[in-house]
Parts: structure tokens; C-alpha cells; sequence
């Protein structure tokens, strides 16, 4: 069962000893994104629907790096 809008939340952790980001989702567009990327992340845990789609994940970030802080909006082009 899919969860409801008001229970729906994405979590992003960073974890200074290991030097590692954490993602917690059960957002649709966030899971979309780790789903496009799959190679980038090792899968903790997930939940599956009745049909099989994954409705939360949890997973680590392999390598890279993630900026969760706000940038100004980009300037439009004339």
C-alpha cells in the first residue's frame, strides 16, 4: 500500500565518520531519481507495493558528492 501524501518525506543525512550521504524517501520523484541512477547508490532496504514498485527506498551514496543547500534561481536568458 502506497503511503499518503501527509506521510510522504524525504530525508538526506550525511554521515561525517564514514564520509557518506544518506537518502530516506518515499516520495514518488525522489525514488524516480535514485531509480534513474541505480549504479550510483547501494540499496539499504525498500519497500514494494502489491505490484512491485518501490513505494520507499533507503540507500547510500557510492561516491560523489550532494549540495543540499539553496542557490539563487538562475537568471532567464533574453
Amino acid at each position: 500500500m502506497a503511503y499518503l501524501p501527509e506521510e510522504r518525506e524525504t530525508v538526506v543525512r550525511y554521515d561525517e565518520l564514514e564520509k557518506s550521504w544518506y537518502f530516506e524517501t518515499s516520495v514518488r520523484r525522489h525514488i524516480t531519481k535514485i531509480e534513474k541512477r541505480l549504479e550510483l547508490y547501494e540499496i539499504i532496504s525498500e519497500e514494494l507495493d502489491d505490484r512491485g514498485r518501490r513505494i520507499y527506498i533507503h540507500a547510500k551514496l557510492k561516491e560523489g558528492t550532494v549540495s543540499p543547500f539553496a542557490r539563487p534561481p538562475r537568471k532567464k536568458q533574453p
